[in-house]
């Protein structure tokens, strides 16, 4: 399993990771840097190794994904 992050507008590959909380925390560097309305035209998708895959979230909602993670406690 494999997540991506793609921008809508452009149809660009934004970068490819090994965990939705990785794309997240992309996501957020992202808008920390851009403001958040750059995540607008972000979207996040999962696909598996056989190329089946779904959308996870875009804009808004992406925004708002990555920003409950952050406060999810990470353990070591």
């Amino acid at each position: 399993m494999f997540y991506e992050l793609i921008d809508v507008e452009s149809g660009n590959l934004v970068g490819t990771y090994d965990s939705e909380a990785e794309a997240l925390a992309v996501v957020r560097d992202a808008a920390r840097e851009n403001g958040a309305a750059y995540v607008d035209s972000l979207a996040l998708g999962r696909s598996d190794d056989h190329g089946e895959g779904d959308l996870i979230a875009e804009g808004s909602e992406l925004l708002e994904r990555s920003a409950r993670a952050d406060r999810i406690p990470h353990t070591s």
